[in-house]
């Protein structure tokens, strides 16, 4: 739960009290104020409320608020009179040291919610520190720079400072279960469990009692009483990846449940209150499956009271450095390699691929380049990028008519008559073959490697006579 400090002579009204709880409040409150900016630092306090009193001087608590804020970098909302915010003196204290302020009389849930927004900004602050400190621009967790990222964190903002319902839609590889945790871990649920589920990868006969859980004997295969992921999200937020993939009949039963927030589960008449926020992901386009009558219109409506979308790898600029420099970093400490750096061509090279596989396609390319690389620069030829559409294997070494590299076809022809269709075909197939490789003859991890469908995948590989060796 966030953690509120709160500066008061008296309890809080029990109104108040208890709104701040069901938004996840735990409070601290402290009438002596001795020690108070060690116990803000122990207990990595973020927002206070300082509840200025009614008929004395505020002196020692503009002072006390003054010093924490100092110290600590502590996000101030306070409780006023209407007499208080009208002197000169108060006036320039609210100006210099509060994040907001409310005028009694007190509304609980307005009081609430003005919280809430002090702690995402103050969240965001704490990890621009952290992360400044480190040396990596990071936001959210995140890391990226381009005005396409600076707009997704508004929105993530957004969402995490509200508790209705979340559609992320983006491309394969873009980060929409690393948005949908953000969300998470900067609201209100913070405390309770991030539980994910990808629809597409549970059959479709089995997904219902998956999220809504069965009694024992409700079919052949239940030899006992199971809960759902609906239920073991309970206190926190449920992550359904993939959406779009969920048969309608699975459709229908979560469309309940979003309704009335009830689960009942197979082969049961009762149904239990669960208290879970659902965030769901796509990749394809919900307005022409609902179109095909393929999803369900009215589980759109309630799933996108807000819709994040996750920006292209292409579309980020400069990102991609960023990126690609903290995923050599990662390689590198985790496989416990020797220190590697980037040659300029290959930076170019990075710079200049489309990136169809967005930044899922960029950390794989990193990691075989680290691992292939045999001197201390990686060079563009360690990049194995793919480009399912453009038959690239390295930017910057571009087959033509004139000339056909070694390692797109195993010869040294330069013969004239060599096209470039013929050309893109050869390679299309030995990326083809290198990816599946590497995922293992995995038809799901090898269309997201690539940053196609499965079924693109499937017909890929039936034109070109590529087969795997081994079932998903």
């Amino acid at each position: 739960m966030r953690k509120l400090l709160v500066i008061s002579p008296d309890d809080l009204s029990d109104d108040v009290a208890t709104a701040l709880q069901e938004k996840h409040w735990s409070i601290r409150h402290v009438r002596e104020t001795d020690a108070l900016e060690r116990l803000v630092q122990e207990e990595h306090i973020l927002v206070g409320l300082i509840v200025f009193p009614v008929a004395r001087d505020t002196r020692h608590e503009t002072h006390l608020c003054r010093q924490i804020s100092r110290s600590t970098g502590l996000k101030w909302v306070a409780i006023v009179n209407e007499g208080q915010i009208q002197q000169p003196d108060f006036r320039n204290f609210v100006a210099e040291c509060l994040y907001d302020f409310h005028v009694r009389p007190v509304d609980a849930e307005r009081l609430a919610i003005v919280l809430g927004h002090a702690y995402g900004m103050a969240r965001v602050e704490h990890d621009l520190r952290d992360a400044t400190a480190k040396g990596v621009p990071n936001h959210f967790g995140l890391i990226g720079e381009s005005p396409v990222m600076r707009h997704h964190y508004r929105l993530l903002q957004r969402a995490a400072e509200s508790d209705v319902s979340v559609l992320i839609t983006g491309p394969t590889g873009t980060g929409k279960e690393l948005a949908a945790r953000a969300i998470h871990d900067y609201s209100p649920r913070s405390s309770g469990p991030f539980v994910a589920i990808n629809c597409a990868a549970i059959p479709p006969t089995l997904l219902q009692s998956e999220l809504f859980g069965h009694e024992k004997g409700s079919f052949t295969s239940a030899n006992a009483r199971k809960s759902g992921y609906i239920h073991s999200a309970a206190g926190g937020t449920l992550f359904l990846d993939e959406i779009g993939d969920m048969p309608l009949e699975s459709q229908a039963t979560l469309l309940r449940f979003l309704e009335d927030k009830i689960v009942t589960p197979i082969g049961s008449t009762r149904g239990t209150a669960v208290d879970v926020r659902i965030i769901a992901s796509t990749n394809v386009d919900l307005e022409r499956a609902i179109a095909e009558r393929a999803f369900r219109a009215d589980l759109y409506y309630r799933l996108a009271f807000l819709t994040v979308q996750t920006p292209p790898l292409h579309e980020r600029g400069a990102d991609i450095e960023l990126l690609a420099r903290q995923f050599l970093e990662e390689v590198m400490r985790d496989l416990g390699l020797r220190r590697l750096q980037f040659g300029q061509d290959a930076l170019a090279a990075l710079r200049a691929h489309h990136w169809p596989g967005n930044v899922r396609e960029l950390r794989s390319v990193i990691f075989q380049a680290a691992l292939n690389c045999e001197g201390l620069s990686i060079r563009p030829e360690d990049l194995k990028i793919m480009s399912m559409d453009q038959g690239l294997v390295a930017p910057g070494h571009e087959p033509n008519h004139m000339e056909l590299p070694d390692r797109l076809n195993g010869t040294a022809s330069h013969h004239g008559a060599s096209t470039l269709k013929s050309i893109r075909a050869q390679s299309e197939k030995r990326n083809l073959e290198y990816a599946l490789a590497r995922n293992g003859s995995n038809i799901t991890r090898t269309a997201q490697d690539l940053g196609v469908s499965r079924m693109t995948l499937y017909r890929l590989m039936a034109k070109h006579g590529v087969a795997r060796t081994s079932p998903d």
